[in-house]
C-alpha cells in the first residue's frame, strides 16, 4: 500500500511493537520514530479528546521529518461501571500504579462486585506529506478476576473479549490480533488511506 514504512510517533516501545505487528498484519512495514531521530519529548496531552491528542504526536513528529509517513495514536479504556472515569486520560489517572500487575490488581479490585464490561478504544492519525487519514478501533470485552496468561503486556492479562473465555495473554498472536483496538483501527485506517479518504480540519 505504501512505497516506504510507516513511522510510529510515541515513547511507548510497547504501544509502538504492538502497532508495529499490527501494521505487519495488513502487510505494511512500520518503524519507531526513534530509527530515524534521536529521542524528543511529546508536547503535553489534552484531556478531552483523543483525535487531537493522536493528531498532535503525528504532526510533532511530521514536523521533523516532514517527507515521512507518521503515525499518531491515543487510547483510553471506558468501564461500565465507572463510565466518567478513565477515557482520553487512562495513562495519567494511573501513573500512581507504576507497573502493569500494579495497574492490573487495581483494577480487578476496583469492579469487584460491579458491571466488568470495559471497552478500550485507540484513535490513530497517518500524517503524509500531503494528506491526514483518521482511523478508529473497539475492544469489546470483560474484565477476569485475576491476571491470566503470559503473551501480552498492559491490560491483557486481564482483559476477555467479547465471544471468548479466555484473557487476550491466554491466546496466540493470531488469535488476539483481530480482537485488539489497535489492530480494528489500523484496518479501518487503511481503508480510509485506500479510499484517499481524509481528513478536512
Amino acid at each position: 500500500m505504501f512505497n516506504q514504512p510507516v513511522i510510529i510517533a510515541s515513547n511507548n516501545l510497547d504501544k509502538t511493537a504492538e502497532l508495529i505487528a499490527c501494521l505487519q498484519q495488513f502487510q505494511v512495514a512500520a518503524k519507531f520514530y526513534q530509527d530515524l531521530i534521536p529521542r524528543v519529548s511529546f508536547p503535553s496531552e489534552g484531556t478531552t479528546d483523543y483525535v487531537v491528542n493522536a493528531r498532535t504526536k503525528a504532526q510533532f513528529i511530521s514536523q521533523k521529518l516532514p517527507q515521512e509517513f507518521i503515525l499518531g495514536d491515543d487510547s483510553g479504556m471506558i468501564l461500565s461501571a465507572f463510565p466518567n472515569r478513565f477515557g482520553v486520560q487512562t495513562s495519567r489517572q494511573l501513573t500512581a500504579y507504576p507497573t502493569d500487575a500494579d495497574k492490573n490488581h487495581y483494577l480487578i479490585q476496583l469492579i469487584a462486585g460491579k458491571n466488568r464490561n470495559v471497552q478500550l478504544r485507540t484513535d490513530l492519525i497517518l500524517q503524509t506529506p500531503q494528506h491526514s487519514y483518521h482511523g478508529f478501533g473497539v475492544f469489546k470485552g470483560t474484565f477476569s478476576q485475576e491476571e491470566r496468561g503470559q503473551n501480552g503486556y498492559g491490560f491483557d492479562k486481564i482483559l476477555i473479549p467479547d465471544g471468548e473465555s479466555r484473557a487476550l495473554a491466554e491466546l496466540t498472536d493470531a488469535e488476539k490480533f483481530p480482537y485488539l483496538h489497535r489492530t480494528k483501527a489500523v484496518k479501518n485506517l487503511l481503508e480510509k488511506v485506500a479510499n484517499n479518504d481524509y481528513e478536512n480540519y
